[in-house]
């Protein structure tokens, strides 16, 4: 915005502090940007942020230098006396206000006997050096009075009204106008005009209209002064592609109070520089006049915000500079009445900055914050952060490719898992229908980088996250919880000793339980377990007693099917956070055994119902401390062993820690076993 600093001279004493203007209104957050110099006169553009409408006037200006400089304002007499009051009367202008939602406020006078010609030159040289022209005597006069005190006011050539009254209505379907810079507009039913009895004559907010326009013949104007709905003049400056200066300001609200003022500021104008007189008394159309809102300020909220100490009495002194009155005060709190023009002021907050707007920026030291950590917090946040990069190295260590993918996910990815909706987290306003939802579980985003690699020809992908995933909890509040997400799909990569193979269900098991054993958990189980998300018998939980700590499956094809993945995908979640107090990172010596080990193998065939985890712990408690290590090394089923059934073949390593086992020791133990397993779980040794 334009000011000009001749301008602001009317209303505040600056004789003596005239370099110091930009760099005390720079310093109140009216940033100066640059000053030029315009006809004797100093033109300052200043960056007015969209919180502050009071400031896009001469007025407002002054108000925060003057604030800022601690001087007095001095404002018109005849602004002073209107200011936050209604007209007298219901005066001779004929208003009607049908649409008093969008135009809540109408202030019109009549002005007989005007004598329209040129302005006189302190009047054109004001108007120059806010960059507009001048028009003629009354014409100029409104723009003054916009410029001044940040109200948009229009003049009508009363004689040129169809039945000499104003109708604010909303435009009718096919109406139209030509507004003053000559261009003819279609209106909608969503636009708001001032019209007469027959047709729009203005576009409200906005502009005029050239049929009624002030004219050197016009001897009768019909002054009007309003507020209208920021909202509906914003949707109509769009529409239209019309930005004014009046759009402008009603767009982000004028101030209320200022209606009336203003009017008879321009009133005071006319009959000073064009020999108008007023008709009777104004037509004030609209509610009530707004209060000044109360807010209330905890006098220790400003240390703790601040971080300095600034005394009640200078708080005062502050407030009192902005015009805002202490209506209550106690030791530890004040309560203060806004002015209506300080629409950004509502809270507590609010007055603080105020006080450190006046107090100085400058003035507030630089200091890093401190602040201690409770020592359990401190231990906990250290053994997640080792947690995590221990589960990290040992995934890398295992050739697996570490992701990172958006929180957000969409509907279509929550439906697609079967995930409920209850305790999600959904976003207000959205940006994307693909970032609709915090996400509940890593899985959604871990089938879409599948999917994304597959489809740009990747054949092995052995991929995890280390993420954080969303739920609702008592009342508004979520939870944040840290998940572990493995993802294998493709084939092998093939060596000397291996071919290439499809990645199956027991290369991401296997996967799981060296991460388990690495993190020093060595009492977990994995039992199966029917899924929504995942194919029958190839779904198992993770449990550590009765906690369950994660699932790991195949996907079921139709759901693989709809993140348009046509081959077989394994998945793990693991809830890592659970294995916080249960983990065991320290290292521990442990000597070579000092006695060979003897490896026997064990072929069963076996019902397919009996989980493999029932087979391993009879083995372990049948062969007791001499097995060390049990692996399984071949599965099958088919036609060859019967419905129901499948082979399994076991490697079983023995060893003392007192001796070397004998030949006949093994196979005793060995054979103890193959019992146990023919007469507990009914096998058949192959």
């Amino acid at each position: 915005m334009r000011v000009s600093l001749n301008w602001l001279k009317d209303f505040v004493d600056l004789k003596a502090d005239l370099e110091k203007v930009p760099q005390a209104l720079t310093m109140t957050g009216l940033e100066v940007g640059s000053i030029v110099d315009v006809e004797d006169d100093k033109i300052m553009d200043i960056e007015i942020t969209p919180n502050r409408p009071d400031c896009l006037s001469i007025i407002g200006v002054a108000r925060e230098l003057a604030a800022a400089t601690n001087k007095s304002l001095e404002v018109p007499l005849s602004i002073k006396k209107a200011y936050g009051k209604k007209a007298p009367g219901r005066g001779s202008a004929k208003i009607e206000v049908q649409d008093k939602k969008a135009c809540p406020r109408y202030v019109g006078c009549i002005i007989k006997n005007v004598k329209i010609g040129p302005s006189p030159k302190w009047l054109v040289q004001r108007l120059n050096a806010m960059g507009l022209r001048s028009i003629n005597n009354v014409a100029d006069i409104t723009n003054y009075i916009l410029f001044e005190t940040g109200q948009p006011l229009h003049a009508f050539d009363l004689d040129k009204l169809e039945g000499k009254r104003i109708i604010v209505r909303k435009a009718k379907k096919g109406e139209g106008i030509t507004t003053i810079d000559g261009i003819r507009r279609e209106l909608d039913p969503n636009i708001l005009v001032i019209a007469d009895a027959a047709s729009p004559v203005a576009i409200a907010g906005i502009m005029g209209g050239k049929d009624t326009e002030i004219s050197g013949d016009t001897k009768t104007v019909l002054l009007e002064s309003a507020y209208f709905d920021p909202i509906v003049v914003r949707k109509a400056q769009r529409k239209l592609g019309l930005v004014s200066e009046s759009s402008y300001r009603f767009e982000r609200g004028v101030d209320f109070s200022m209606v009336f003022a203003a009017s008879a500021r321009a009133q005071e104008m006319i009959r000073d520089i064009a020999g108008g007189r007023v008709s009777g008394t104004s037509t004030d159309v609209g509610g009530k006049l707004i209060k000044e809102k109360e807010v209330s300020l905890e006098l220790g909220e400003i240390s703790r915000v601040l971080g300095i100490e600034i005394l009640p009495s200078k708080v005062a002194d502050f407030l009192k500079q902005l015009d805002i009155k202490v209506v209550k005060k106690t030791k530890d709190k004040i309560v203060v009445k806004v002015p209506n023009y300080r629409q950004d002021l509502e809270r507590d907050i609010d007055l603080i900055e105020e006080i450190v707007r006046l107090y100085g920026y400058d003035k507030v030291p630089t200091k890093i914050p401190t602040f201690t950590l409770q020592k359990t917090y401190e231990e906990e946040k250290k053994a997640q952060v080792s947690l995590d990069k221990k589960a990290k190295d040992v995934l890398i260590s295992l050739g697996m490719n570490e992701i990172i993918t958006y929180s957000l996910t969409s509907r279509f990815s929550v439906e697609s898992l079967g995930i409920s909706f209850d305790n999600l987290v959904r976003l207000e306003n959205p940006l994307s229908s693909n970032q609709e939802f915090m996400r509940p579980s890593l899985l959604p985003e871990m089938l879409e980088v599948v999917s994304w690699n597959l489809n740009r020809r990747s054949s092995s992908l052995r991929l995890f996250e280390l993420s954080k995933v969303y739920l609702k909890g008592d009342g508004d509040s979520v939870r944040e919880n840290k998940n572990l997400c493995l993802g294998m799909c493709g084939a092998t990569s093939g060596n000397w000793k291996e071919k290439s193979r499809d990645i199956d269900f027991f290369d991401l098991k296997g996967s799981v339980e060296v991460l388990l054993n690495k993190l020093g958990i060595k009492e977990y189980t994995l039992e199966a377990k029917d899924s929504f998300i995942f194919r029958d018998k190839m779904s198992s939980s993770i449990k550590i007693g009765e906690e369950t700590i994660g699932v790991l499956g195949e996907v079921k094809k139709e759901i693989a099917k709809k993140f348009d993945i046509k081959q077989k995908v394994y998945v793990a979640e693991i809830y890592i956070e659970n294995l916080l107090g249960i983990a065991d990172l320290k290292k521990r010596f442990s000597p070579i055994p000092r006695y060979p080990s003897v490896k026997r193998d064990i072929s069963i065939l076996i019902g397919d119902s009996v989980a493999s985890s029932s087979i391993f712990d009879l083995i372990k408690e049948t062969g007791k401390d001499l097995v060390k290590s049990i692996d399984v090394f071949d599965l099958y089923k088919g036609q060859q062993v019967g419905e129901g059934k499948k082979s399994l073949a076991y490697t079983v390593e023995y060893r003392s820690d007192q001796k070397t086992l004998k030949d006949e020791d093994v196979t005793g133990i060995h054979k103890n076993i193959q019992d146990a397993l023919v007469k507990k779980l009914n096998a058949q040794i192959r």
